[in-house]
C-alpha cells in the first residue's frame, strides 16, 4: 500500500477531477437526463419547515450530494452514462476516472472514528455494516477542533487507495447508532435489522440527510447523569399489590396500575412503572440508566418480570429532532395518559370564558381607557367578581411592565 503522502496526492488529484467533471458537468447532465433534481425536490418537500431553519446554502449542498449518490451508487446512473455520447466526448483521463468510480459504488455511511494515524486520515467503522475503512477528510479535523462528535454521516467513494467524502460532512454531537436505528424503525416498522437499515438508507437517503437539523444538539446531563429516554417491557403474572406497597406508591386508573418510588421517580431519574392487569404487561420508563436499572431491580425483587437492560435507549435530542421534522413526538409512555390530571368541564368552561374576557379587555388596558367590566363579563359568560379581579390583576402586570421599559 502506498504511503500517506502518496495517498494524499491521489486524493487531491481526484478532488480536482471531481470539481470539474462531477460538480460542473455530471450533476447538470443527470438533472437533464433523469430529472434527479426534481426527484430530490419531491422528497425534500415534506421538510419545508426544517429547510427554513437551516443555513441558506444547505439545500443546494444536500441536493448535489443526493444527485451524486444517484449517479454513483450501486446500480446507479453512471453505468449507462459511460456509453452516452456526452461522456465519451470527455478526455480519456476523465473517462478513466468515471470508470474507476463506477467500479466502486458510493454509499452513505454512519460511522465512528476508531483511529487517526496521520492528519486528515481516519480509520472509520461503519456502525451498521461493521466495515472498517480509511477515510481522507479535512473537514473532520476542522469539526473536531471545535466540538466533540459521537457519530459521523457521510457520502463516501473509493479512489483506489482510500475513501473520500462527497458533499457535507456531518458530525452528530448527541446521536448514537441506537438513536439512528430507532429513528429508522419509527419511520418504517418493517426495518428489523441493520441490513434493512442500510438498504433503506440507500433507497431513501433524504430522510436521513434531514437529521442534520439535530446535529448540533448537545448531550444532556443532569446531576451527573446522562439524560436518556429508556423503556423496557415484560410480561408477568405475578402482581402482589400488598407487597408492592412496601416499596412503591401505587396508583390505579382502570385497567392499569402505576408504580413510583420515593427516590428513583424523582428528577433526574423520573422512573415510572406500569402494570396492565388485563394483559400482564409490565412497562418501565426512566430518564437515566441508573433510574431504569434500580427501578427494574426493585420490581424484579417484588416478582415482576422486566428486562435488566432497557429495550429502547434514546437520547432526548433525537426525540426533539423527530418532533421538529415530523411534527409529532414518538410516544414512549404507553399508559401515562391514563394518569394525567384532567380539568373538569366546569373548570374548562370557566377558563375559556376568562380567556375571552381578557381578549376583549386588553385593548382597553393598552389604550388607557376604562372598560365596562360588567358588560364584558355578561358578554363572555364570566361572573362579574371574577372578571373584576382578573381585570385588575392584568392591569397591574401591564403597568409594571410599562414602568420597566
Amino acid at each position: 500500500m502506498p504511503g500517506y503522502n502518496q495517498i494524499r496526492a491521489l486524493c487531491e488529484k481526484d478532488s480536482d477531477l471531481s470539481r470539474t467533471l462531477i460538480d460542473e458537468f455530471l450533476m447538470y447532465y443527470a438533472a437533464r437526463q433523469d430529472k434527479t433534481d426534481r426527484e430530490f425536490e419531491t422528497r425534500i418537500s415534506r421538510f419545508k419547515g426544517t429547510l427554513k431553519e437551516m443555513p441558506a446554502n444547505w439545500k443546494d449542498l444536500i441536493k448535489a450530494q443526493y444527485i451524486g449518490h444517484c449517479i454513483f451508487k450501486q446500480g446507479g446512473l453512471i453505468k449507462k452514462y459511460l456509453n452516452h455520447a456526452a461522456v465519451k466526448e470527455r478526455t480519456s483521463r476523465e473517462q478513466d476516472y468515471l470508470r474507476k468510480l463506477a467500479a466502486h459504488p458510493w454509499r452513505f455511511s454512519f460511522a465512528e472514528v476508531i483511529a487517526n494515524p496521520v492528519p486528515d486520515f481516519y480509520e472509520m467503522e461503519d456502525v451498521f455494516t461493521g466495515d472498517v475503512y480509511l477515510l481522507y477528510s479535512r473537514s473532520i479535523a476542522q469539526t473536531l477542533a471545535e466540538n466533540p462528535v459521537l457519530l459521523w454521516f457521510n457520502l463516501i467513494g473509493f479512489n483506489g487507495s482510500c475513501w473520500q467524502t462527497y458533499g457535507p460532512v456531518i458530525g452528530f454531537k448527541a446521536f448514537t447508532p441506537d438513536d439512528i436505528f430507532f429513528y429508522a424503525t419509527e419511520l418504517d416498522p418493517a426495518i428489523g435489522s441493520e441490513a434493512d437499515l442500510a438498504e433503506d438508507l440507500d433507497e431513501n437517503p433524504v430522510r436521513y440527510m434531514v437529521l442534520t437539523a439535530g446535529a448540533n444538539y448537545p448531550l444532556i446531563q443532569s446531576r451527573g447523569h446522562e439524560v436518556v429516554q429508556v423503556f423496557g417491557e415484560g410480561l408477568s403474572a405475578n402482581f402482589d399489590l400488598g407487597k408492592l406497597k412496601g416499596d412503591f406508591k401505587v396508583e390505579y386508573a382502570d385497567p392499569v396500575f402505576k408504580l413510583t418510588h420515593a427516590m428513583w421517580s424523582e428528577p433526574p431519574h423520573s422512573s415510572e412503572a406500569y402494570y396492565a392487569e388485563e394483559t400482564g404487561v409490565v412497562a418501565l420508563t426512566a430518564l437515566t440508566d441508573q433510574g431504569y436499572h434500580e427501578m427494574a431491580r426493585l420490581l424484579q425483587k417484588n416478582g415482576l418480570d422486566l428486562p435488566a437492560d432497557p429495550d429502547i435507549r434514546i437520547h432526548l435530542p433525537m426525540l426533539t429532532t423527530m418532533e421538529k421534522l415530523y411534527k409529532r413526538r414518538p410516544e414512549l409512555h404507553p399508559y401515562a395518559h391514563l394518569f394525567e390530571t384532567k380539568k373538569s368541564p366546569a373548570t374548562e368552561a370557566m377558563l375559556s370564558n376568562l380567556n375571552q374576557f381578557l381578549a376583549l379587555a386588553l385593548p382597553y388596558i393598552n389604550s388607557g381607557a376604562d372598560p365596562d367590566i360588567e358588560a364584558l363579563a355578561e358578554q363572555t359568560g364570566l361572573d362579574p367578581e371574577t372578571a373584576r379581579e382578573a381585570y385588575h390583576q392584568t392591569l397591574k402586570k401591564v403597568r409594571e411592565m410599562q414602568k420597566r421599559q
